[in-house]
């Protein structure tokens, strides 16, 4: 745990909402200042969700050996070459992943597809942020990664887009098959099977190996990961 009282811990997450307010709808900027002591209330946290774990990654308030996004990073770099271009699918309001892979590099690129994302004035030169919602169809002349870090539903344009693409790919699921256009689905099991299944079938037919599963349980989360492994 870090050295930092609630107190302060509130103050400065309400001074970053003051400051971005116009990145954020009234409805999260609520949650983010009633679950502002999160960080408080365990040993070992995934930091709620992604709007929360954003702000406090930005302001320090996660040792390095609880976030989840060092963890990610890790798995990616266990598996695959970092160093090249690579692309991340709904990185969220802030580029929290995405920047820490940019620090890392040391050649190539990262590029995030997100239709909220904040462009800082301060980003790494490697880090190339694209304001827009990705699909499948979207060209990436150059990218040779592709990756998604809980990004719900937009993991089957990930999926479709490695295949497409022959892309090696990593992507953390998370729920998804219970939003909009995916009601059919059911159960976290049902879309969670329903991924795979669609990874397998694109795969095969690209020869792009076998789909591999591995996961982030050391930091409380329960999802699966799951990328490409070629022969």
């Amino acid at each position: 745990m870090l050295n930092i009282t609630s107190e302060e811990c509130k103050r400065r997450v309400s001074e970053f909402l003051d400051a971005h307010k116009e990145y954020y709808t009234e409805r999260e900027r609520a949650y983010i200042k009633n679950n502002a002591t999160l960080l408080f209330r365990s040993e070992k946290t995934n930091y709620g969700s992604s709007v929360l774990r954003q702000v406090y990654d930005t302001l320090g308030f996660i040792p390095q050996d609880e976030n989840i996004y060092h963890g990610f990073i890790d798995l990616i770099e266990s598996n695959f070459n970092i160093d090249r271009n690579v692309v991340e699918v709904a990185g969220g309001i802030i580029p929290s992943l995405a920047t820490k892979i940019a620090l890392r590099q040391q050649t190539g690129t990262i590029t995030v597809y997100d239709p909220r994302v904040i462009i800082p004035t301060n980003k790494p030169q490697n880090l190339i942020l694209k304001r827009q919602t990705f699909h499948r169809d979207v060209q990436l002349p150059g990218a040779q990664m592709i990756i998604g870090f809980m990004p719900c539903d937009a993991a089957l344009p990930i999926i479709e887009s490695a295949c497409l693409n022959e892309m090696d790919f990593m992507v953390a699921l998370c729920e998804g098959g219970l939003k909009s256009g995916y009601e059919w689905l059911e159960t976290d099991d049902e879309w969670l099977g329903y991924v795979r299944y669609l990874a397998e079938k694109g795969m095969r037919e690209k020869n792009m190996g076998t789909l591999e599963t591995t996961d982030l349980k050391k930091y409380n989360y329960e999802y699966p990961v799951i990328y490409n492994k070629r022969k």
